[in-house]
This record gives C-alpha cells, structure tokens and sequence, in this order.
C-alpha cells in the first residue's frame, strides 16, 4: 500500500487578548504534506478562502494562516482521481491538528471509532479530555461519549486536561487497531492515579526522611571518616533512595587513594550509604581489581542498589580493546560490573559510549554512542546516538531516527523517566520530526516510541539563537513521573517578556504541551545573572517536578552568586541551600522528593570536616 499523506496543521499564533478565547489577530498556519503523487500527476487542493496549492509530486508546502476561531475547509479541486481527506473541515484554534489524505490508488484509510466512558463525576463538576489530535471533549455527568475516529496503525493519546481531580484513565494510549476502543476515565473522588496510569506516581503516603542530625553531610569520605577528597577530586554525584531512606544513597566519582583499595592514580566510582557509613569502591573488575583507567559520570536507581557509569578501563570486560569509553552496570545484589554498550557480538562496540542514565526503576538505562554495531543504524549517520538498554532481556534499541526513513539522525544527553518509557535529549539535527526549521539545537521528549521537539515556544512559532552558539550541548532533565521536562538556554523568545538576556530555566509540562520560565523571582521579576551557571548545565528535578535545584550567577534570587537554589516550580517560591561568599559549586541534584541535594562544593561546608568535596544537604522544604 502506498504512504498515506498527512496534513500537519501546526499552530503558530499567541494569545494576544485576555477577554476572549481567541486573540483577534492570531493565526494558525497550515502545511500540506502530500505523498502518493505518481509521475504526471497533478493535484489541486483549496481551502474556504479561495487559495488553491497545486503540486505534482509528493512535497510539504505552506498552506498559509487562518484566523483562529473561524471555520476552515480544505477540500480538493482537481486530479486525476479523489482523495480521501479526514479531519479536513472545523474551527481553527491554536492546537495542532492532523488533517489525513490519502490520494494513493489504494482503498482508503481505514479508521476506528473510539468512545469515552466517564464515571464518578458529580452535579456541578466538568471534566476535559483532549486527544493527540488536538480534539476535545468536555462532560459533566457520568456519560458516554463519541471521541472521534483515528487512522488504523497511528497512534493514539487521550488525556484530561481539566477538572477538579485528576481522573484514573486507562485504554487511553496506544496503536489504532481495527477493534473499536472504549477509553475509561474514572473520575471518582476515590480514584487518585493522575491523568495518564501508564507513568508511575509517587505514593502520597510514602513516607518522609527523619530530620537528619547532621543536616549537611561530606559524602567524599571513606567508611572510617579518616580520608575525605576535596572538590578538585571528586565530582558527579547522583542521589538515591525512598521513603524514610530517601537521599541515603550517594553514587560520586573520586580518585579516592586509599578509600576501599584505590591507588588513587585514576577516576573511581563510589557507592555510599550515608546511613550505615560505608563507602565501596565499584569501578572494579569481577577479580576485585580496581578500573585501570579513568571512570565517569554515575547514575543511580530510586533504590540505590544499581548503578551505570562510563569507563576507559579494559579490565571490567573481556575484550575490550576499543580504546574508548565504555558504559557498565554495577548491581549491589550481585556485587558485580556489566557490560552495558556492547554489540551484537556481546563484546565491547566499535565506538565512544558515554552519558549513561538509569531508569528509577533500575530496569533500563539510556546512553549516548558513536557505535555502529550495537544495533542497526542505516548507513551515512555521523553523529552519537541515543540508546535504550532493557536490562533483564539485554535488547538495545536507538531513538534518535529520522522520521522518514528510521536511519540514524544524531542525538545526545539523555535523562529518563522512572519507568524508562520517556527519556529527554538534545539534538542540533532537523530530521527528527517533521517542521524542525529553526537550525538551532533542541530539545526532544521520546515516549512510548514516538519523538516530539519541545523546545518551541507556546506559540508555535520557532525561537531565537540567544546569545549562543547554534551547536551548543544543553543537558535537559525529566521528572521521575515522566511529565516534566527542564532545560536552560539564553534564547529570548520562548515565552513573552523575556528581555534579562541571561540563561534561564524553562520547565515543559508534558500532560498540556506548555512552557514556562522558572527562573525567576516569584513575583514573575527576572533575574540578573544565568541559571544555572554552566551554560547548557543540567537542573535537578524533583520526581513529581515540583521542585528543581541549581546554583546561579544572579545576585537577585536570595543568595550571593555561585550558591545553590531549590526553588517550587509550581509557585516559583526560592529556598537558599547555600549561600556563602566566593563558593564554587558544581551542579546539584536533587532527591526523590526533594528533602535532600547533593551538590559538589570547593569550601568546607559539613562543620565536622576541614575539607571540601561532594555535601548532601538537607532543604527543609518539606517540614
């Protein structure tokens, strides 16, 4: 069967008026995508304003704009034979929507008829779902509803958007089958699962950490508290644990002489449990003999009891003889090393691997390579890649595909969400979905297989540079629940008013597809200086998002620059977790539900110890 043409109607306006839906001038802008065109051939489309597009092959070209909240119609002229058109005709408003045609000589698009089923909702009470087309539907009463019909083989999303509760959901994502679907939304006030079941929660009655009596902690220690490492040889530390065990967990790169073994000549990678006091050295072969070249930047489960990390050394795996960077799975269980970017042959790949991130679930693990043989990337790919490993079956598979023909498109900085279904990353390449036209880096959300640019204002409309290089790498960060996204860039025109001309912080809400600034004061004031102070730095974030933490150049946001941050995204409220004169910090994470950080710091901040190094502190955040 020929492609299927696809119609793509993205929304490029802005909300310029507050008294009514629509702002007066605001416009959507059409595009038509047109394949299944033969040699010869000529179609001729028109819409309700009397402007015609012609095209003779398979093509994208712009349609032109429609005011929101008039009537559009897009229907076909002429051509050598009809099209099947869906979703052609209705009200333009500023969601995206996909209008299907099929112009092949094929039967036309087969499409099922879904319904939503509503329970548990009260007198008085409304209730909004949208689907991935753009389609809303709004009821207040226990009903069922006509959703619409979807194109047999795409994929399908429904979510709630408004109301006030969130209501369990569920047959509300997936591939469109010949089978009619009935999606279930129980909006009881008994039901607490948040909108979409598919992403893991936080338990509302998991418990909080016991106010620890040392509320700042030198984690770069050994297990006798008789050596410690400074800032300048430790670094990358990532937070575990839960419940009343939340923050125990620390996994860090030191060079570590003499601490559980290391000779101290090359980068380590430790294990502490801050509640017993034990520091283990995991960067070791199965032998027990410590990594015999430098190792890097640890991930570490919800749990603590699993770690992946990158690794010059040769010693962890047989074979190894690529000269490069390897990534590798410590399980404490297990009490051994794995090899994590390997090829078909299970030997180490012909490429650089590094970036490593596990899933809080400890099942999967996300990373970037130049490899070609860890699966099949297409021939012509000369960028790394993002990789996603499943653990307990050891199949690998890449995200970064362009989103014509699958090959490989480039991609890196991966951050994944608890249950590893949604992992964010940056790419500067243009062929991961379609309209990528600002030439500039972006960030992109996989879920569930599908890819989406998130870096894009909520207008539609592409964003500036800034004051950056086109290329520059920028470290995004999803929330464990997999529904938010952060990220920094200086570029000025992701949302309105943005004029500091430093790097801010934007949080992406994935369940309303909207991004705000948060790095500001909580009065909306913009900050004076960049946040965080790498450019392009990674942002702690909270499991639910609710809460990010970085360290800043502004002098404005209740600290003196350099010191760290926590700060509530929901209501921008600014908790100082530092703030002492001349510090040098390094990124800070943060704990599950943000009652601890651990942030890297060049002066002594635990009062028990004369050194710098890596500090768990408690935020107090959470009395």
């Amino acid at each position: 069967m020929k492609n299927v043409v696809f119609f793509s109607l993205f929304v490029l306006a802005n909300f310029l008026g507050t008294n009514s839906f629509y702002s007066q001038n605001a416009h959507t802008i059409f595009s038509l995508k047109v394949v299944g065109i033969e040699t010869g051939e000529w179609f001729t489309f028109k819409d309700n304003l009397g402007r015609e597009t012609s095209v003779n092959h398979s093509t994208t070209t712009n349609l032109g704009g429609f005011v929101q909240g008039s009537q559009y119609k897009i229907f076909q002229k002429n051509g050598s034979r009809n099209c099947k058109l869906i979703y052609n005709e209705g009200t333009v408003t500023n969601t995206p929507i996909i209008v299907v045609a099929n112009c092949s000589r094929e039967a036309p698009i087969p499409i099922t008829i879904f319904s939503l089923k509503t329970t548990g909702i009260e007198v008085g009470e409304w209730f909004t779902f949208k689907d991935n087309l753009g389609r809303e539907t709004s009821v207040n009463h226990s009903t069922t509803s006509n959703l619409g019909g979807f194109t047999q083989g795409s994929q399908y999303n429904i979510t709630q958007t408004k109301g006030s509760r969130n209501c369990k959901l569920s047959l509300n994502e997936g591939t469109v089958s010949s089978n009619a679907v009935t999606v279930l939304a129980n909006c009881s006030k008994t039901s607490v699962t948040p909108s979409n079941p598919s992403n893991p929660t936080t338990n509302n009655n998991e418990a909080n950490p016991t106010v620890p009596k040392n509320k700042i902690d030198l984690v770069t220690r050994n297990s006798e508290n008789t050596i410690t490492n400074t800032f300048v040889e430790s670094s990358s530390p990532s937070i575990g644990g839960k419940g009343e065990d939340e923050g125990r967990f620390v996994a860090l790169m030191m060079f570590g002489n003499g601490i559980d073994g290391s000779d101290g000549k090359f980068r380590q990678i430790y294990w502490r449990d801050r509640k017993t006091g034990e520091t283990k050295l995991i960067s070791k072969a199965n032998n027990g003999e410590q990594g015999n070249k430098d190792s890097f930047a640890p991930s570490i489960s919800a749990d603590g009891n699993s770690v992946v990390f990158e690794s010059y050394a040769t010693n962890f795996s047989e074979n190894d003889n690529n000269r490069t960077r390897d990534i590798f799975l410590w399980q404490k269980s297990l009490g051994t090393v794995s090899l994590i970017s390997k090829s078909s042959q299970n030997i180490p790949s012909n490429g650089e691997s590094f970036e490593p991130v596990i899933s809080g679930d400890g099942k999967t693990v996300a990373f970037t390579s130049y490899a070609s043989d860890i699966t099949d990337l297409g021939s012509g790919f000369n960028t790394p890649n993002v990789f996603v490993h499943q653990i307990s079956s050891g199949s690998t598979d890449f995200i970064t595909k362009d989103f014509e023909n699958g090959k490989a498109s480039g991609g890196s900085a991966p951050s994944i969400s608890e249950n590893g279904k949604s992992i964010a990353f940056y790419s500067n390449n243009h062929r991961l979905v379609e309209n990528d036209n600002n030439k500039l880096w972006d960030i992109f959300l996989w879920k569930n297989g599908n890819v989406k640019r998130i870096s894009v204002p909520n207008s539609g409309m592409e964003r500036n540079q800034g004051n950056e290089s086109t290329s520059r790498i920028v470290y995004p960060s999803i929330s464990g629940d997999g529904e938010k996204v952060v990220f920094a860039t200086t570029s000025s025109t992701l949302v309105e008013n943005d004029t500091n001309t430093f790097q801010d912080i934007f949080l992406y809400d994935i369940r309303n597809s909207s991004l705000k600034r948060i790095s500001t004061l909580e009065n909306n004031a913009e900050s004076n200086g960049d946040s965080p102070i790498l450019q392009g730095g990674k942002v702690g974030i909270s499991f639910d998002g609710k809460w990010i933490s970085y360290n800043t150049n502004a002098s404005n946001l209740g600290v003196s620059k350099g010191n760290i941050i926590v700060q509530n995204t929901e209501n921008k409220k600014i908790f100082t977790i530092t703030n002492t004169s001349g510090i040098g910090t390094g990124n800070p994470v943060i704990s599950r539900k943000g009652n601890f950080v651990a942030v890297p710091a060049n002066k002594p901040l635990d009062s028990r110890f004369s050194s710098s190094g890596i500090f768990t502190i408690y935020t107090n955040i959470n009395p």
